[in-house]
């Protein structure tokens, strides 16, 4: 259909002798259109993929292992109520998992430092608190580690098509298959009539070239 369309659109004599049994601009614009239709073109530019939300994920998921492992190495002997408080049930993950182990080990550290029900421990979660500021995981890292995880959790939700919506899409395209098959079928039985010319033909898809023969391509072969 792409060959017969480009060959109707770029050959004025092809175009001529099609016009002649009545193709019409408009029969052109319908074939484009059918061929549309069922190809998936827009006419509208479609927005480039988003990658921030992909970005933050991995930086999120790079991170927790070596951040993880410095809370541990750090307040294990040093503090070891503070890192067990920290530690619990989180660890290096990936994808949506080192997402929200990273959200809640960032809430745990808010709390050791800034909690009202910590009183009792308060100087030694200071001192924790201080010590992980010295190995990287400060105030900055921290509000950066939150920043990564308000974008990754800002990606949209997806929901599955029902079933019935993915039934009538299948449908349509069919359809559009069989319309697309109608008007080339038609039109190029018309062509077979209006045009003699086998490379006319052959540039429309309708005819194939005939393969050389022996002598000819000897002939080639030597220029």
């Amino acid at each position: 259909m792409l060959t017969f369309l480009k060959a109707i659109g770029t050959s004025a004599p092809i175009h001529a002798a099609l016009a002649a049994r009545g193709y019409s601009r408009e029969h052109h614009q319908q074939g484009w259109g059918l061929l549309h239709a069922v190809s998936g073109y827009q006419d509208k530019a479609v927005p480039l993929e988003d990658h921030s939300v992909r970005d933050a994920i991995k930086q999120i998921d790079d991170w927790d292992e070596d951040g993880f492992q410095v809370i541990a190495a750090s307040l294990r002997h040093r503090y070891p109520e503070q890192a067990a408080n920290l530690l619990n049930g989180l660890g290096p993950s990936t994808g949506a998992a080192a997402v929200l182990g990273v959200k809640q080990l960032l809430t745990r550290l808010d709390a050791m430092e800034n909690g009202t029900d910590r009183e009792a421990t308060r100087v030694k979660d200071q001192a924790a608190i201080a010590l992980l500021s010295q190995r990287g995981i400060d105030t900055n890292e921290r509000q950066r580690l939150r920043a990564l995880i308000e974008l990754a959790e800002s990606a949209p939700d997806v929901s599955l098509s029902d079933a019935s919506a993915i039934s009538r899409a299948e449908a349509a395209y069919v359809k559009g298959l069989t319309s697309l098959r109608a008007w080339f079928e038609e039109r190029a039985g018309i062509a077979r009539v209006a045009i003699k010319r086998r490379d006319y033909l052959i540039r429309l898809g309708l005819a194939k070239r005939r393969p050389l023969s022996r002598d000819e391509s000897e002939a080639k072969a030597t220029g």
